[in-house]
């Protein structure tokens, strides 16, 4: 029920956005000075696939962003972002999320409760700005990034087992280094698209951790702009073993409905 309610308040936000005075000047964002603010509140429904597992205990999971409101329980997403002179920025991206699903595996049959923090930190560089046509009304602007993904979860395995059906619970919190890349595609004054992708990890914390990102944005108002898109994030972390492993090899998809206000 509070995934539920989580959800309408954000699109009855949406929907007040939406309404507001049309007076609004309809253009890419604009703003004075060196530096430019974006913060961005957003609904990613969230899927998962992948195997998780604590204590000698697996299971596989596998929910689809369909069945959000049977599993979802409370959810808490950002983006906030920070360009300086059109060339060197920071962003921050964090994800909190409560899930409750059931799942299989060879050892068991699991009820898992799951709560979930994603974050990204992460510097970027604009290489250029691209103009698309000879028009120059389009263009798209090329940045690079590295940073760290930080991952904090703690999982409830309630497990019916031939052990006596105990519960299992167990709480780890790591970074992975992150590379990557973006472009911005400025399509018209109103409309545009971006595109996001990277690899980290790297056997550092986590075997690998990958990210891609597609949206689409239409600008309402010089300082406010509609997204919408698709999201996956992927990990495969390992750690310990008998009594002490944990395991959380697993992919995060859905899709993004968000709106981003820039100053």
């Amino acid at each position: 029920m509070r995934g539920k309610m989580c959800l309408l308040s954000f699109f009855f936000l949406m929907a007040t956005v939406l309404g507001s005075p049309a007076q609004a000047q309809i253009g890419q964002n604009k703003t004075q000075g060196d530096f430019q603010w974006t913060i961005a509140p957003y609904a990613w429904l969230t899927g998962i696939n992948g195997t998780v597992g604590a204590k000698g205990y697996d299971a596989n999971v596998n929910v689809s962003f369909a069945d959000l409101s049977k599993y979802l329980n409370m959810a808490a997403m950002v983006h906030a972002e920070m360009l300086y002179r059109e060339r060197f920025g920071l962003f921050s991206d964090f994800n909190y999320s409560l899930l409750g699903a059931d799942a299989s595996g060879k050892r068991a049959s699991i009820d898992a409760k799951m709560s979930l923090v994603l974050a990204d930190v992460a510097g970027f560089y604009r290489v250029g700005t691209v103009p698309l046509g000879k028009a120059l009304t389009s263009s798209v602007d090329f940045d690079v990034l590295a940073g760290a993904r930080i991952w904090s979860l703690a999982m409830k395995l309630d497990a019916d087992t031939n052990r006596g059906g105990r519960d299992v619970y167990a709480q780890k919190t790591w970074a992975d280094p992150i590379v990557g890349a973006r472009a911005i595609f400025h399509l018209t004054d109103a409309w545009l698209m971006s595109l996001r992708g990277g690899l980290g990890g790297f056997s550092i914390s986590s075997a690998l951790t990958w990210d891609a990102t597609a949206l689409l944005g239409y600008t309402f108002w010089e300082h406010g702009t509609l997204l919408a898109g698709y999201r996956a994030v992927g990990v495969n972390h390992t750690e310990g073993s008998g009594k002490s492993a944990f395991k959380f090899d697993a992919t995060l998809s859905g899709p993004i409905l968000g709106v981003a206000f820039t100053f």
